[in-house]
């Protein structure tokens, strides 16, 4: 059975979403689980590897779409509230709308991220 061929304006969209991210964020590279990158600088800045990288999220990304089934992983304790917010906010937008339900969640998601970044901080010095 083969896979069905994502249509070129989503993949598109998917490729961009992570190049926008990529700066920052690269969950199709190699890392330990945390959001940490195992790659070496010359790695990091190789853009056939982003290229690949790139193609291969957007590849699952709608695999995972299709199955309606993301692998999100589980919460932080301190953030959990957070992760609730963002989840909730996106299944508004799987329904088409609510976007005044999904902002409305994301700010409070952002401003719970926000207020547990000293108390981590602290913790980690301690």
């Amino acid at each position: 059975m083969s896979e069905r061929p994502i249509p070129d304006p989503r993949f598109q969209r998917y490729r961009e979403a992570y190049l926008t991210m990529a700066p920052f964020y690269r969950p199709q590279a190699p890392g330990d689980g945390m959001g940490n990158v195992c790659l070496s600088r010359e790695q990091v800045d190789d853009l056939g590897r982003l290229d690949r990288e790139t193609s291969a999220y957007a590849i699952g990304f709608d695999k995972e779409e299709n199955n309606r089934s993301f692998n999100i992983g589980c919460s932080n304790f301190e953030t959990n509230r957070a992760f609730i917010w963002t989840i909730e906010a996106a299944r508004c937008r799987l329904a088409g709308g609510a976007d005044d339900v999904a902002l409305k969640l994301l700010k409070l998601a952002v401003a719970d991220v926000k207020s547990s970044q000293p108390r981590r901080k602290r913790k980690r010095a301690a």
